[in-house]
């Protein structure tokens, strides 16, 4: 996959905040006896082949860090021993294109295809299959691509290692691989050599689809423009018009020149022992390669430029988006530290949260508050990612007569910060969200320090230095205190002085999408222009050749694989408590949380009437940003800000386990902080319990077109999501309540809303929810906790409960919570949705509805899914259609969904999916009991994801499955066969269940979506969602 790994952000330098994507799982424990060989490394000495150069301890993460070099290769490898049984492993290797013909990141997804010790087609999504990873990816950057895994199954972790090192090192990079994954040309019907050809490939699909989203055509151009001397000049991930540029010879090359020993580095994270892996590298890679100057992937510094620079640019018009005259972007960036420097890295970041996070910040004060445009762009903040730092600060949604006005403000805003400085309170409150950080734990610890040290790691080998967060604040905060004015000469130098700045413009243009069609088209022409006769019959031959290779069995035998006893028969349990206090269910998860109190609510929201329901997600936005009885907005923001991790709410469908069409409706509220802060807490929230005005409609407005911003951009990159959510809503009453609550369809009914109502009755409307929705009647709450201080943060709880208001409606959590929804369908045939969006590529859904969670089938349909998504849908829809992506998945509303992601095709997609309950019936015979055991380890890898502290117990408090429930469910995974498969799929799949099917395309308008032909099928098309 491309990808900026980490890239701009709102958010700090802190390392645990990195997000990362992936699958889940806590598999079976194997205890290890060597495990504590971390005892064992000493700086200097010699460990097969590697020479430990450093081994420290940072004990703000509780790591032990040993940093080794490969003697023969000079490879650098990089431990982080910590007991934390997720470990990971990665191989990250720089690699640095200087064209946009996407060679590394189709390097990437080649080197996956086939290796000389696996020998199997496709063998990385095999081992999706072969695994209880707990993720499993691969990422091409802008100057480095890594591949990295994570499992807590040791047998696992050799496996991958294995599988890893063997594609890194030793990929066949076949040049039919290299077609399918790349580009090709290819005619469309493959075996027919009269119809068009066309241009075909899975990273050329994807690019295109990536492009669709104007964000990310303007961060990439952001970062051509500032960077263009070398590899960031380019696109990394490819540009579709360059794309088929590249030749499989260039691909060779690359890899011959980029990945090798010595320009790789190496690491690994977690409580297995480190001496093996080593071994295992030394002697089977690392000791067969003779060192190899990598001085041809460095990167230097960007020249800086004398006098700013200025570009404009085009981009798509966006029907779901604001108003065309809107639909413009502007924003002001500046090349800045180096990012090898880790403090300067570390206080860019910390002076970036200063100058734009949150209502007490000098531009959200300038640039927000007055309410011109839809709020920062996605870019805004400070991007570490490259050799040299970029700052960023953009608005979108903005009139091009306020383009000045964005110019103006923000030239004054430096200024007045160079003169006047930061308020002490804020100063405080960011370094307050600093140190709660490191203390929180996320489920993907070893992967998110992985990402946050990369592209420092990149360039330098001073990456432990970025670990030791307290020093770096330490350091920071003697800083501040030596110097007054410390930050002020930091913007000063970098924002005022600085004369390598961009100033970036981006308008929408209505014919981009004709232009890019025909660009393509050209293109094509180009391509097939000098095309011989013979030439043609090459190609003809080739895409039967790939078409061949694609249908042949492969041979999965020769990849490594679990067996069932590494699937723990039992779950892991959760001490807990559950109580009433005062009417209030509360339960008490007893965990190591490591000095934090963490808090989760619910409010039931069952007296709120339909309009209000509507109104949830836009209250969720609101309502901790207008202030309360007794703070300003401002005031607020700046105690939650400096006591806790900030305060969030969400509207909350909770899916019977028992009945179809019913669900648990509330408003879900969580916060964290430390034990010490546990009173301010309570006292934040009981600020929120008790508003009961609401006045400030100025600011109202203002926060309403920041929601309405946000709510309509990124469709594109979640395609796929909104398309689930709409077919699904078509079929189940559950699933149509969210899909009212946050897909297509309330993004429709929010745009109609601004247009007939006036702002000061939505306000109002805001304030009623909040007086029905806060009260302790209304409440149920998880509190996940440490025992060593157990009572006295009981105690404050139960003084912030007995303080809350009661309720003025009758309902309560001892009643009823669940209603049951209905959905309209028609009589005869399947209700489909085209959602028309002008992007290249479409987003397909269809859904079925089967049985609720606790039903014996919900098991074997979990594990049809796994298996369709494998060995069905992924080779259909992939390698053969060239979509990015596509499976099948069984939600916990008991619906079934069929999904691709950037896929060329449409309505032949949908009859993939249609097809699949044949293909289960073709090929039962052919399945072996090794299939329905692969599919199981891949349901397992997420009914047993791995939970960090502040999740423990919650799948008990927010779904009510309790253990016992979850237990039987596991033992129902275990126990799936063959003949429940072929059932499943006759029953729930087949044509006898058409009048509990939902179908849906997001696309744009096509000659290939002629519906008239699909008598069995009802089609509306949603030209426009407003």
């Amino acid at each position: 996959m491309w990808k900026k790994v980490g890239g701009n952000s709102l958010a700090s330098l802190n390392v645990i905040r990195r997000i990362s994507r992936g699958i889940s799982n806590i598999p079976k424990r194997v205890e290890i006896s060597d495990s504590t060989d971390i005892n064992l490394f000493k700086p200097g000495q010699k460990y097969h082949g590697f020479l430990a150069k450093h081994v420290e301890n940072i004990p703000e993460f509780r790591i032990t860090a040993v940093y080794l070099i490969h003697e023969k290769t000079k490879a650098q490898y990089l431990h982080l021993y910590r007991n934390d049984t997720n470990n990971v492993f990665s191989v990250n290797f720089r690699t640095t294109p200087l064209a946009s013909t996407g060679l590394p990141h189709i390097l990437e997804h080649t080197v996956l295809c086939g290796s000389e010790r696996f020998p199997v087609r496709d063998p990385f999504f095999k081992m999706l299959n072969r695994s209880l990873a707990t993720f499993m990816n691969a990422m091409t950057a802008s100057d480095y691509t890594m591949y990295p895994f994570s499992t807590q199954n040791y047998s696992d972790y050799r496996n991958l290692q294995k599988v890893y090192l063997d594609a890194v090192f030793k990929p066949n990079l076949k040049e039919l691989d290299f077609m399918q994954e790349g580009w090709r040309l290819e005619y469309t019907d493959p075996a027919n050599a009269k119809s068009n050809l066309t241009i075909k490939g899975v990273v050329y699909n994807e690019m295109k689809g990536v492009f669709s989203e104007n964000e990310n055509i303007l961060g990439q151009k952001l970062q051509n423009l500032l960077l263009p001397d070398h590899t960031y000049g380019v696109i990394s991930g490819g540009d579709p018009k360059d794309i088929p540029n590249l030749t499989w010879n260039d691909l060779v090359q690359f890899h011959k020149e980029h990945y090798h020993p010595s320009n790789s580095r190496i690491y690994s994270y977690g409580n297995f022992p480190l001496l093996p892996t080593l071994k295992y590298v030394d002697e089977e890679y690392l000791s067969k390669y003779e060192y190899f100057p990598p001085k041809h992937t460095e990167v230097p510094r960007q020249k800086r430029w004398n006098e700013p620079k200025q570009q404009d640019i085009l981009c798509r018009y966006d029907s779901f988006g604001e108003s065309f005259n809107k639909q413009n972007t502007v924003s002001i960036s500046f090349l800045v530290s180096d990012t090898t420097n880790v403090y300067e890295t570390f206080v860019m970041h910390f002076l970036t949260e200063l100058l734009i996070k949150g209502p007490n910040s000098p531009f959200y004060k300038s640039l927000i508050e007055p309410n011109f445009s839809g709020g920062y762009t996605t870019s805004t903040g400070f991007d570490n990612q490259p050799r040299d730092g970029i700052f960023t600060i953009g608005l979108q949604n903005v009139r091009k007569n306020d383009f000045n006005k964005f110019f103006k403000i923000f030239d004054d805003t430096i200024d007045d910060v160079i003169k006047n400085g930061f308020e002490p309170e804020h100063i405080e409150s960011v370094l307050h969200r600093y140190e709660l950080s490191v203390k929180h734990e996320t489920n993907n610890f070893g992967l998110n320090l992985l990402f946050a040290i990369s592209p420092i790691w990149n360039h330098s080998d001073n990456v432990l230095n970025q670990l030791r967060v307290n020093e770096l604040i330490g350091r920071l905060r003697s800083d501040l205190q030596e110097d007054p004015r410390f930050l002020q000469n930091l913007v000063e130098k970098f924002l005022k002085r600085n004369k390598h700045r961009l100033t970036l413009t981006m308008s929408a243009d209505k014919e981009f999408d004709a232009k890019l069609a025909k660009q393509e088209q050209d293109l094509l022409k180009q391509k097939i222009k000098g095309l011989s006769d013979k030439d043609k019959q090459m190609i003809f031959e080739k895409g039967l050749e790939l078409q061949a290779q694609q249908n042949e069995p492969a041979k999965t035998e020769l990849l490594p694989i679990l067996t069932i006893e590494d699937i723990s028969s039992e779950l892991e349990r959760v001490e807990k408590v559950k109580s009433s206090l005062n009417n209030v269910q509360t339960q008490i998860n007893k965990v190591n949380a490591n000095g934090i109190v963490y808090f989760k609510g619910i409010l039931n929201t069952i007296d709120l009437s339909p309009e209000q329901h509507m109104l949830l997600p836009l209250f969720c936005y609101v309502i901790h940003k207008l202030g309360t009885n007794k703070m300003t907005f401002k005031q607020f923001d700046s105690l939650v800000s400096r006591k806790t991790s900030g305060l969030s709410f969400s509207s909350y469908i909770g899916e019977s386990l028992f009945h179809l069409h019913t669900y648990e409706p509330g408003l879900l509220i969580n916060s964290y902080c430390l034990e010490k802060n546990v009173d301010s807490m309570w006292d934040i929230w009981h600020q929120i319990f008790t508003i009961s005005k609401l006045d400030d409609l100025q600011r109202f407005q203002m926060l309403v077109q920041l929601y309405m911003s946000n709510l309509t951009h990124g469709i594109a990159d979640s395609g796929h999501v909104y398309a689930m959510q709409a077919a699904s809503g078509l079929v189940s009453g559950s699933a149509y309540q969210m899909e009212l609550l946050s897909g297509l369809h309330h993004i429709s009914y929010m745009k109609r809303l601004l247009n007939t109502t006036h702002y000061r009755g939505m306000l109002d409307e805001i304030l009623n929810i909040a007086k029905i929705l806060f009260n302790r009647n209304k409440l149920r709450v998880a509190l996940n906790i440490s025992t060593e201080n157990e009572m006295p943060i009981l105690t404050s709880y139960e003084s912030f409960v007995n303080n809350l208001p009661e309720a003025c409606t009758t309902t309560t959590q001892n009643d009823s919570t669940y209603v049951t929804g209905k959905v309209w369908s028609p009589t005869n045939s399947v209700n489909c949705q085209h959602h028309v969006l002008n992007v290249p590529v479409n987003y397909c859904s269809k859904a079925v509805l089967t049985v609720p969670y606790t039903h014996p089938d919900y098991a074997k349909l979990r594990i049809l899914a796994r298996l369709l998504s494998s060995k069905y849908l992924h080779p259909e829809l992939r390698e053969k259609q060239g979509a990015y992506g596509g499976g099948a998945r069984l939600a916990g509303d008991g619906v079934f969904s069929f999904f691709s992601y950037r896929d060329p095709r449409n309505l032949e997609t949908l009859d993939v999916f249609d097809d699949s309950f044949r293909w289960v019936k073709t090929n039962a015979e052919k399945l072996t009991e090794q299939d329905i055991f692969e599919a199981k380890l891949g349901v397992f890898q997420s009914v047993d994801a791995p939970i960090p502290p502040s999740q423990k117990g919650c799948e008990e408090f927010l779904k009510r499955v309790t253990p016992d429930i979850k237990q039987r469910h596991r033992v129902e995974l275990l126990s799936v066969n063959k003949e429940d498969l072929c059932k499943m799929a006759e029953e729930y799949l087949g044509p006898k269940n058409i009048l509990n099917t939902g179908k849906v395309v997001i696309g744009a308008k096509s000659d290939k979506m002629d519906v008239n032909k699909r008598v069995d099928e009802l089609w509306t098309v949603m030209e426009n969602v407003a």
